[in-house]
């Protein structure tokens, strides 16, 4: 059903990249959203996740040094996220809990210690916040990024490719640390780096709708269009191969460890990409190839490895709770009875076997899409998010699942995080 868009409403579509088809679409989507994805059953050890044997890390190791000498990787870090919900349980005005206490009682582990202003915390990118302490000076997520990329993705030359997708708030903030933390990691390290930055398009933004379903109106009467999620990466991930990226090793910036306790990370990185490049040889490539880490389930929130019901027959897919119709007993039972964790550890590959960068949007699925009840001027509205980056958009992908040790992942969602023996350096 065609919405009744003003002048003015359309100048705003033209203007933030968006076409008025476009808008209609998600309009459409918001106001009948797709039916929920069908769980087959859970991926396990043996049915679709893949447990690596000892006695085959030698040939994997070959085969990931092999790539990285030869120049194909690149390492692919999402940091545009802030440091506020870290915070948010010290927030002015917020209860006396266990958290805040706790956190009063170990402020000075922190690696942040020496600057403890609620505003400049919360406000600060995720990525710039000091996490680690060293004999030297604390680190931030981002510099300790760039020593792990000393270790995975080093060409032959030295060179480490490392991109980060960051907002256009704090890109220059970014580009400021790398001038400052470059020397000293590329003395620590041997290694040199050739870093690039991107931001989310404006283009990837969502109309909001109100409950109704029509375009949700500011109160200046303008419609309100709000970021894509971390699906709307989708872009960037395409752009950095047709720029020359091969094989794309993703990881989230708040999941980085101290180097005391970074070799099980390194191993698994290594083996993940090896594993890649075997799967890479014995296929057609006629589309993108992933290896996706996952660890044993034990409680942590997010996504996680399953069967997934499709035109075709099942699928292997990375699914999120919200994509599970959990009023359905037999739904629930089948997302209750997940054995694995999605921590986000991905290889992927993205030429085909002519060496042509893949064209990612065709291998997304449109309908896999977030819709949530946000609010906006304390008026509640219907928020659309794209099909998230490992979820929607890599569901036609040719996908292996790889279990890892939990070791490997230790992510920092809030501040208390950092005081895990994962995070001490």
């Amino acid at each position: 059903m065609p919405t009744d868009l003003s002048p003015r409403d359309r100048a705003a579509i033209e203007a933030h990249g968006l076409t008025v088809a476009e808008v209609e679409r998600q309009l459409a989507l918001l106001r009948r959203p797709p039916a929920r994805l069908r769980l087959v059953r859970p991926a396990t050890a043996g049915d679709g996740v893949r447990r690596v044997e000892a006695g085959e890390h030698a040939a994997l190791l070959a085969l990931a040094d092999e790539a990285a000498r030869a120049g194909r990787l690149t390492k692919f870090v999402p940091a545009s996220g802030a440091a506020s919900r870290m915070f948010a349980f010290l927030a002015p005005g917020s209860p006396e809990t266990p958290e805040k206490r706790i956190f009063s009682e170990s402020v000075d582990a922190f690696a942040f210690a020496g600057d403890l202003d609620f505003d400049r915390l919360a406000a600060t990118p995720k990525g710039l916040l000091p996490f680690h302490v060293y004999p030297d000076g604390p680190r931030t997520a981002f510099e300790e990024h760039l020593y792990e990329a000393a270790a995975t993705v080093r060409d032959v030359s030295g060179l480490c490719r490392v991109h980060f997708t960051v907002s256009p708030l704090h890109r220059s903030a970014f580009e400021e640390t790398l001038g400052e933390v470059r020397e000293r990691v590329e003395r620590a390290t041997g290694a040199r780096f050739e870093v690039s930055f991107s931001e989310q398009a404006p283009s990837t933004d969502t109309i909001a709708a109100d409950l109704a379903g029509g375009p949700y109106r500011t109160s200046a009467g303008s419609l309100l269009f709000r970021p894509g999620g971390h699906g709307a990466l989708l872009p960037n991930l395409g752009a950095l191969a047709r720029a020359g990226a091969d094989v794309v090793l993703v990881k989230n910036i708040d999941n980085v460890v101290p180097d005391a306790r970074r070799g099980p990370t390194l191993l698994w990185k290594r083996l993940l990409t090896g594993l890649l490049v075997k799967l890479e040889r014995s296929s057609r490539r006629e589309r993108p190839i992933r290896v996706a880490g996952v660890v044993r389930n034990e409680g942590e929130p997010g996504g996680g490895p399953f069967w997934v019901a499709g035109p075709r027959g099942p699928s292997l897919q990375i699914v999120e709770s919200a994509e599970v119709d959990t009023r359905d007993p037999a739904q629930a039972a089948l997302w209750k009875s997940a054995t694995h964790f999605n921590p986000v550890d991905l290889v992927c590959s993205l030429r085909d076997v002519g060496g042509r960068p893949f064209d990612l949007p065709l291998f997304v699925d449109e309908e896999a899409v977030f819709v949530a009840e946000k609010f906006h001027e304390g008026k509640p509205l219907k928020a659309l998010e794209r099909p998230g980056l490992w979820n929607g958009a890599m569901a036609l992908w040719k996908t292996c699942f790889v279990e890892v040790p939990k070791e490997t992942f230790a992510p920092v969602k809030t501040a208390l995080d950092l005081l895990r023996p994962d995070h001490r350096a």
